[in-house]
């Protein structure tokens, strides 16, 4: 299948000091609340490759420094962190049915699906069993389409893969895809063609095909992440500068093929601060409880 999504935004962390037994037993607490991502049987890798690559199909890939996509503010680490971001929004922040009524998802719940980049065929390094690599780079040669993945083949409609662990699944091609960079005039828009366009072909990995027209989905956009220039989408390019979603029948689509898993709660910058807090009192009562020898 051949075929582009979110905002580059700014990560920032709330950092709080501690006194040393107080700062270990907050990580420790917070570990066991679930804080931290556990692991799960699947990892999509989004492979940013640093060496010449070939994927299943026999497209290579090169690597790409994106010095001439023009962002303001963005050195290739971030634009890699940013793009990671967008994708795991883009199945794992999806809106549940609390949130929006038309949604599938249940409340509670996401996809049963894990994310994370690498720079070569490194493996995810969250414990995973099973992974498959998107290479993301300047085609080699060039193909004339903006990336490719195999339809079904990570999950097909019974739940299952068809190809070894390992495999490289699909490709972005960056040098097609800067070749739509005079639509988007900032960071934000241009982030959307290459994150859109991951998300995409990751989709295909998971059984999703191209949509017959615009469908009814919670993104900026009539037209889905799926939704493809050519037949018999015919979405217009401009679209893939904008924040674009799952419709709700491909997110349902993703549900059947991936499973679900309940949502880890992570604690707000406020709750991380009184946990610290009240640890740090603890510590220091024991130690004036303690006799000094």
């Amino acid at each position: 299948m051949n075929e582009a999504k979110t905002s580059i935004s700014s990560r920032l962390s709330a950092r709080w000091k501690v006194s040393g037994q107080a700062a270990l037993a907050a990580t420790s607490l917070a570990l066991s609340l679930g804080s931290a991502p556990s692991a799960q049987a699947l990892t999509i890798v989004l492979d940013f490759v640093p060496a010449a690559t070939t994927d299943l199909f026999g497209v290579g890939t090169l690597p790409e420094t994106f010095a001439s996509w023009g962002f303001s503010a963005a050195n290739l680490a971030n634009l890699r962190e940013a793009t990671l971001t967008a994708v795991n929004k883009d199945y794992l922040g999806y809106p549940s049915f609390g949130a929006n009524a038309l949604s599938p998802l249940p409340n509670g719940k996401e996809l049963n699906i894990n994310f994370t980049f690498s720079s070569g065929l490194t493996g995810p390094g969250n414990g995973d069993s099973e992974w498959y690599y998107v290479a993301i780079g300047d085609a080699n040669p060039n193909q004339g389409f903006l990336g490719q993945a195999c339809l079904g083949c990570v999950r097909g409609s019974g739940g299952t893969s068809s190809v070894a662990n390992g495999s490289i699944v699909g490709s972005i091609l960056t040098d097609s895809i800067s070749s739509l960079l005079s639509l988007a005039t900032n960071d934000t828009q241009r982030l959307n063609l290459l994150a859109g366009t991951v998300a995409h072909e990751i989709g295909h990995t998971l059984n999703l095909p191209h949509p017959n027209a615009a469908l009814a989905n919670p993104g900026e956009s009539s037209f889905s992440i799926m939704a493809t220039g050519a037949a018999p989408t015919s979405m217009p390019n401009i679209e893939r500068t904008k924040d674009r979603a799952f419709a709700y029948t491909e997110f349902q689509t993703l549900i059947n093929t991936v499973g679900l898993r309940n949502v880890s709660p992570v604690p707000e910058p406020s709750t991380w601060l009184m946990l610290a807090l009240g640890l740090g009192f603890l510590v220091v009562r024991k130690r004036q409880a303690v006799p000094q020898a």
